[in-house]
């Protein structure tokens, strides 16, 4: 691992003549952000916070909300099934391996402040983006939605005040093919309107070997979105939005298929002698899959946002109402061309929520108080059909039908103290209730009507009702202009839940408790070399009560209760070694633990989180240069490293992914005035093989599902900006 990193660092080092600062400066520009509700420098924000701004972000080539986990230190994304479906998503390792679309991620998700519930709406794409924060630790004393691991939350463009916008399309390997528009400006007289839109499509990131299947993981999406801000006085605006979204994956979300093996100790282990049996090549980009598979999906939301200013308070009030359905997905779960084994998921979730906040500033305080109503209703089936259903229901289906509300309302408020001009203390507190309400239905062949689970027949498991106190206490003291140094705790928590699958489970496992996660951090952000560098750091611990871990077993999804630890820290540097050369790197390293996790021999011992790699590297260069005409042609080359991650809670060895590195890079041409830019670009230049999941069915079909990487890819992009 130590030759790892000296490579990598030393080829970051060698290639700095690759990187640029685009504006010439000699300064790096201020970051501005909202983690704690109002607009901020980043580096006077004590809190533990990556930014990606919406130009850093299309230069990358960040797509999809998954993306951008390569360039964020301390965050993990992992989709579940494949592209356009459920995402793990981990922030320093606390996330949920789970797959029900009744759950709720511990690490959550925000655009433009409104909580996205539903799990397969947080594989997304990005368009006409901001910038995105993601917020690391606990977050529930400014925040509508309590989060235990910490928070991704993405600011849209918003209508302004002139005519501007822009069109960029783009192709590449794999039939890429991409546009992108938007356009906003003045309409009326204290009127403003902004549309933005993105098409995506390719023809599948894995070959399907099977001549009567598609290729896998397709894109092919669109989305829109609606803006209209309308100026009430001088004191008031209103913005009201509308988003829609529908993917259509004819290749589905198939597996590739791995055989595996108990070894002694009852741990699943790869039988890598056979490893390639059912897919015929050693191309890992490859599967072998039945034909039919689909994903189809669509998303709505409207939200409707009052900002007035009062003379001594600002009101804010955000009203959401979001409607997320998987309309048809069918999945290859023996991941052969026979027909024994395939899934179908659908579902329907609704969400609303309000939230009203006051904020205000009195002499040496600053202060926020809010209220969060939300209401979730998912309702859904999961079915098993193929001879595997007669093995284990006596007919070749069985479905499972659920349908599960959650009801929750908070009070929640935050003030900074100023005790002197250099030393801020900060408190939050949050009171929660959650109420949770699950009706299942189990309809298998071997039960006449089936097995139904509600509170007349399991009667207080079927329903949850828990209140909960959430705190934050932190110390910040700006040392002078270039170093601000804060340190405190925090405690959030994320509310119980239900177990299912494709069969009932024991009442004893159906309930599933709160979890709790109690973190205490110290960090650091400087500005060095007279605002040219930029060097930012947090060490924590977090104390995680009743960490909600996972298990598949006897064709059911469990999750069980488990206390955790996790000790860990970061560090993040962005340095101008010349006004033209631009250099970022950021380091993560976590070393967690789950504690006494019993597998399938009854061994008891500690495990690693999932998605919890000891270190994670991210490095990004940009070098440019201005040409004839005074255009810019610009180069960049990035990367990202990490080690070992295991896939599942009992850290089987066929679950275990090893070290990987991988390596992106993009040439650019920018017009004089910023209005034209043309770029190349490539992606996994190194054509490096990784999994991004796996999932163990060695007890039940005697293999295991993996999910690979894309391979190397290539494209062009032309934009036009007004």
């Amino acid at each position: 691992m130590k030759k790892m990193i000296s490579r990598l660092f030393i080829a970051s080092l060698a290639t700095q003549s690759w990187f640029a600062n685009a504006q010439g400066s000699g300064m790096l520009e201020e970051v501005v952000v909202t983690a704690q509700k109002r607009e901020q420098s980043a580096q006077d924000t004590p809190v533990a916070v990556t930014v990606l701004t919406g130009d850093a972000m299309t230069k990358l080539g960040v797509e999809s909300s998954n993306d951008i986990a390569d360039y964020t230190p301390g965050l993990s994304i992992s989709p579940v099934f494949g592209a356009g479906n459920i995402p793990n998503i981990a922030i320093r390792g606390v996330g949920l391996n789970d797959f029900r679309d009744y759950h709720e991620s511990p690490s959550a998700v925000y655009v433009d402040e409104v909580y996205k519930a539903a799990l397969a709406s947080l594989d997304f794409q990005l368009f006409d983006v901001e910038r995105a924060e993601v917020l690391k630790g606990p977050q529930g004393t400014l925040f509508g939605r309590n989060a235990t691991g910490g928070l991704i939350q993405y600011i849209t463009n918003k209508p302004g005040e002139e005519l501007e916008g822009f069109v960029r399309l783009g192709a590449g390997s794999l039939g890429e093919t991409k546009a992108e528009l938007a356009v906003g400006g003045p309409i009326a007289d204290g009127v403003a309107g902004r549309i933005s839109a993105v098409y995506h499509k390719n023809d599948g990131i894995h070959n399907n070997v099977n001549p009567a299947g598609d290729d896998a993981n397709q894109t092919d999406l669109s989305a829109f979105r609606g803006q209209l801000k309308f100026d009430l006085s001088d004191a008031a605006t209103l913005l009201l939005s509308v988003e829609t979204a529908s993917n259509d994956n004819d290749g589905g979300n198939p597996y590739r298929y791995a055989p595996s093996f108990f070894a002694a100790d009852s741990l699943a282990v790869i039988d890598e002698a056979n490893r390639n049996v059912v897919v015929g090549t050693d191309d890992r980009n490859d599967i072998n899959a039945s034909g039919g598979l689909a994903l189809e999906s669509d998303y709505t939301a409207g939200t409707a946002r009052l900002n007035w200013s009062f003379e001594a308070f600002d009101l804010v009030s955000i009203t959401n109402f979001q409607d997320f359905e998987k309309e048809h997905v069918q999945q290859d779960c023996d991941s052969t061309p026979d027909d024994f084994c395939i899934t179908e998921f659908i579902s329907d979730t609704k969400q609303f929520s309000q939230e009203l906040r006051l904020q205000g500033d009195l002499d040496a305080i600053q202060w926020d108080v809010g209220v969060f109503y939300f209401d979730l209703q998912t309702d859904g089936t999961q079915t098993l059909t193929g001879p595997i259903a007669g093995i284990f229901f006596g007919t070749e289906f069985g479905t499972t039908q659920f349908d599960t509300e959650t009801t929750s309302w908070a009070v929640f408020g935050q003030l900074a103290y100023h005790l002197t001009d250099e030393l801020t203390l900060s408190g939050g507190l949050r009171f929660t209730n959650d109420e949770k309400d699950m009706t299942q239905s189990f309809l298998i062949g071997v039960v006449p009507g089936g097995v139904v689970y509600d509170s007349s027949t399991v009667g207080p498991l079927a329903t949850q009702d828990e209140d909960n106190v959430s705190f934050m206490a932190k110390l910040s003291w700006d040392a002078g202009e270039n170093l601000m140094v804060y340190g405190g705790v925090s405690k959030a928590f994320k509310s119980g839940t239900f177990n299912t699958g494709f069969g009932p489970v024991d009442p004893s496992q159906y309930s599933v408790e709160p979890e709790e996660l109690t973190s205490f951090e110290l960090g650091f952000k400087s500005t060095l070399g007279g605002g040219r560098h930029r060097l930012n750091g947090a060490v924590f611990f977090y104390d995680y009560q009743d960490h909600q871990a996972f298990v598949y077993r006897d064709l059911n999804q469990l999750l069980f209760n488990a206390d955790a630890e996790v000790f860990g820290a970061e560090l993040e540097w962005t340095g101008l070694p010349t006004d033209s050369l631009e250099i970022s790197v950021g380091i993560g390293y976590l070393d967690s633990t789950v504690k006494d996790v019993q597998d399938r021999s009854g061994a008891i011992r500690d495990r690693e989180m999932v998605l919890a790699p000891e270190l994670s590297i991210n490095v990004l260069a940009r070098y440019s240069w201005t040409i004839a005409g005074g255009s810019i042609l610009a180069a960049q080359l990035d990367g990202s490293y990490s080690s070992d991650v295991f896939y599942d809670n009992l850290n089987q060895p066929a679950l275990k992914e090893d070290a990987y590195t991988q390596i992106n890079s993009r040439v650019s041409w920018s017009s004089a005035d910023d209005s034209w830019e043309l770029a190349v670009w490539g992606k996994n230049l190194a054509d490096e093989e990784f999994r991004i999941y796996a999932f163990d069915l060695t007890a039940d079909l005697g293999y295991v599902q993996e999910v690979y990487h894309a391979p190397r890819t290539f494209g062009v992009s032309v934009g036009y900006y007004f």
